[in-house]
């Protein structure tokens, strides 16, 4: 491969790595002359970012390298665009637009006859560029990272995605979690000076899960002045027993310290913690780290659940451990030899999403361009219809099977796991399932929690404090109790009232040998006697008593 660095403008460079591939007599030959194609990759370097050229760099090299064989009727060329004095992902994507444009017209990208594709890492530039590739009709591929945008194909007509990072799932993970265990009541803790993915994880949470799921949310900076864990425990201890924790592996340790000192890791709790891939960078958790508290901390991850939103296990990326070590094995010689990567010794940790994303996308790439060329109809330049060309399609790679869906967004890979005190590690217990765009899980064994095989709810049968009616101690006579006595009384009352009323009611039907409600039309006649009786009584003594008011 022929690496060059020309100027563009004072300040901007390219790394361009040339590869032509020319046709031979394979029969994956299907024209007479190979077909040109030009990729393009803007972005970061340096190691500021996990999504920077030159952590992912030996992604594309590889692949390239392979496909020179498998793919003789395409002749590949590549192209880095970057510019060494921007520091961090938040300025490259307010330069994006520019060193991309600027190179595209140099190029004479908007006339040439040569198909000109992009394929790039990716930080927080992803929609910016979408913006020029929709514009250009250019086809477009992020390796990296992606954006809520893509599912949009009216502003993303040309835009496939093979980033691992479940960008658009990053609140379903954890509510269709939730509403798995029917945890309903959950604290959300967040450490801002955590890696930056955390924050996007607590924001979208946020949005997703009322009304069904109440969370408490707590934020606080571990570099600032901390978090006073034994205070976030007892508040925590009154409002619920599921926390998500997003923070460093060292911050959890620090919670679960004060968490076993204060017996909420015995099982009743769960403490959630999360990590987008097994990274030393980001921070591993482990028990071990050779200290004092090892075993107290080995005991506390019991309490643990553990969530990997990448799974790059051999199970997750569907490969053999044998296909993984060798593409392992030819990135690390990749970044021996190349000096652009920065990372000669190896000494910064080789990211492997990002190294199989940018394998795969090459690949993937390489495949549809293949098919297509079958079609006389076909027009590589056309963007738009190329991108269609790898709707709802599933490719096999040698990085991994790729599952992509109707708007051409990577279907991601996500694992829970809980801890085995046997082996002292995590075992993988659920897996994402999406469907269309609908996210959850499925089993993939039975969940170990103290010896049990279910989570804990997250409010005691008791309640929080141990308060409610019916776990309270007998003291005295017991309400429920006082409750019944009543009952038993009342019914009893009516029962008697009933038999009273037949009793009476049989009495006279005896005495008078006729039902008791038949009017009797004598006893109404002498009570009528009786009436007129005295009231000629009263009349004949007022009489006597005014003889002067006596009628003539």
């Amino acid at each position: 491969m022929i690496h060059e660095v020309r100027f563009m403008s004072p300040g901007y460079h390219i790394f361009k790595g040339l590869m032509w591939l020319c046709c031979t007599t394979s029969l994956l030959c299907l024209t007479a002359k190979p077909l040109d194609v030009l990729v393009v990759t803007p972005g970061l370097t340096g190691f500021s970012a996990t999504a920077t050229i030159t952590r992912a760099g030996p992604g594309f090299e590889v692949a390239l390298h392979r496909l020179k064989t498998a793919y003789t009727n395409i002749a590949f060329s590549h192209v880095y665009l970057y510019n060494r004095s921007i520091p961090d992902c938040g300025t490259f994507a307010n330069n994006a637009q520019y060193i991309l444009s600027q190179w595209f017209y140099e190029q004479d990208g908007d006339r040439g006859t040569m198909p000109i594709y992009m394929v790039t890492t990716g930080c927080f530039e992803p929609a910016l560029l979408n913006q020029l590739a929709a514009a250009w009709n250019m086809f477009y591929i992020t390796v990296c990272s992606s954006d809520e945008v893509i599912r949009d194909k009216s502003k993303s007509p040309t835009w496939i995605n093979t980033n691992f990072f479940p960008t658009i799932f990053f609140g379903d993970i954890f509510y269709r979690l939730f509403l798995m265990q029917n945890w309903t009541s959950v604290y959300v803790v967040l450490d801002l000076d955590s890696i930056p993915i955390y924050q996007l994880v607590f924001g979208a949470l946020d949005k997703l899960v009322r009304p069904k799921v109440r969370t408490v949310n707590i934020q606080y900076s571990s570099r600032k002045e901390g978090l006073d864990f034994h205070a976030l425990l007892k508040s925590f201890a009154t409002q619920s027993r599921v926390m998500l924790f997003l923070g460093s592996a060292s911050q959890l340790r620090l919670l679960l310290l004060s968490a076993a000192a204060r017996g909420q890791t015995t099982g009743e709790y769960v403490f959630i913690a999360a990590v987008p891939f097994p990274y030393k960078v980001q921070g591993i958790f482990t028990w071990q780290t050779f200290d004092q508290n090892d075993e107290i901390i080995r005991a506390a991850y019991r309490s643990v659940i553990f969530v990997t939103m990448m799974d790059v296990s051999p199970s997750g990326l569907h490969v053999t451990e044998a296909q993984l070590d060798d593409l392992k094995s030819k990135w690390n010689a990749e970044f021996k030899r190349n000096p652009f990567y920065g990372n000669q010794d190896l000494r910064d940790e080789p990211s492997i999403p990002h190294l199989a994303s940018a394998n795969a996308a090459m690949e993937m790439l390489a495949q549809v361009l293949n098919e297509s060329m079958a079609d006389p109809d076909f027009d590589p330049r056309n963007g738009r219809a190329l991108a269609r060309r790898f709707l709802s399609r599933t490719f096999d790679t040698s990085s991994g099977r790729i599952s992509l869906d109707q708007f051409g967004d990577r279907t991601p890979s996500v694992s829970v796991s809980y801890f085995n005190d046997t082996t002292g590690d995590f075992e993988v217990y659920i897996r994402s399932n999406i469907t269309k765009g609908d996210y959850r899980y499925s089993a993939v064994k039975p969940v170990s929690w103290f010896n049990g095989s279910h989570l804990p709810p997250n409010e005691p049968m008791c309640g929080y404090m141990g308060d409610k009616l019916e776990c309270r101690p007998r003291t005295g006579i017991q309400t429920r109790e006082l409750f019944a006595g009543v009952g038993v009384a009342v019914v009893a009352l009516i029962v008697g009232s009933i038999c009273l009323g037949c009793l009476i009611r049989s009495r006279v039907l005896k005495d008078n040998g006729a039902p008791w409600w038949t009017l009797n039309g004598g006893l109404l006649e002498a009570s009528a006697r009786r009436i007129f009786s005295l009231k000629f009584c009263q009349s004949l003594k007022q009489l006597q008593r005014y003889p002067s008011q006596a009628p003539d």
